[in-house]
């Protein structure tokens, strides 16, 4: 299909290139051989060519916006954690990474909408190098807890969304600080080896967390 889509494509462009030559020799010829000559499908056709430019331009850049991830910044932990609501609501599983869960075990309405998933039977794992307070592993009471226990907090914060459903992922990644605090959205059309990298942290983290 890729290789359909590629050769329509290439076919379009080289036909909007042979349009735009035709015009080019058409104006030549009126400019400089023969002034008083009449081409009365020249404006047609160059009319034809800009149509064909504006396409191309479109499909390209449509095409270009497929790949490009989401991203967004906030300016305070407010807006990360309504982001965080909205995210994790949509997903069939969430996988949470973080270096610290405190920020998770704050926000009632995020372990609310957590808990509501569990409740309906959907995997909710948090991945943490510390220890999580045995307070907010009862309000999350089904949730798989993972705690490496290393030393060197991961720089890594994340989370990713049907995990379990190659194709379906949505992987959320947090960089920066507030009021810079900047989130990208990746999907398996935008960032698939992103993706492909979260869950083999994902999968080394559990290893860990065993090992210990």
């Amino acid at each position: 299909m890729y290789n359909i889509v590629k050769h329509t494509l290439y076919t379009f462009l080289a036909i909007t290139f042979l349009s735009a030559i035709l015009v080019i020799v058409g104006l030549c010829y009126l400019w400089f051989v023969n002034d008083k000559a009449t081409m009365p499908n020249l404006d047609y056709l160059m009319g034809l060519v800009l149509v064909e430019v504006i396409a191309v331009i479109i499909v390209l850049a449509k095409k270009g916006l497929k790949y490009l991830p989401e991203i967004q910044t906030d300016k305070d932990q407010k807006d990360t954690l309504a982001f965080m609501r909205k995210f994790i609501s949509t997903g069939s599983s969430a996988t949470i990474v973080s270096n610290r869960a405190s920020w998770l075990a704050r926000n009632e309405e995020l372990v609310s909408v957590l808990k509501a998933k569990i409740d309906q039977g959907i995997r909710v794992e948090i991945i943490t190098p510390k220890s999580i307070e045995d307070d907010f592993k009862n309000k999350l009471s089904g949730a798989i807890f993972i705690v490496t226990g290393e030393t060197i907090s991961p720089e890594s914060r994340f989370t990713l969304l049907n995990g379990e459903r190659t194709g379906s992922e949505r992987l959320a990644i947090a960089r920066g600080v507030h009021p810079y605090h900047e989130i990208t959205i990746f999907d398996n059309s935008s960032g698939p080896q992103i993706i492909a990298m979260a869950k083999d942290i994902i999968r080394k983290s559990k290893a860990i967390a065993n090992a210990e």
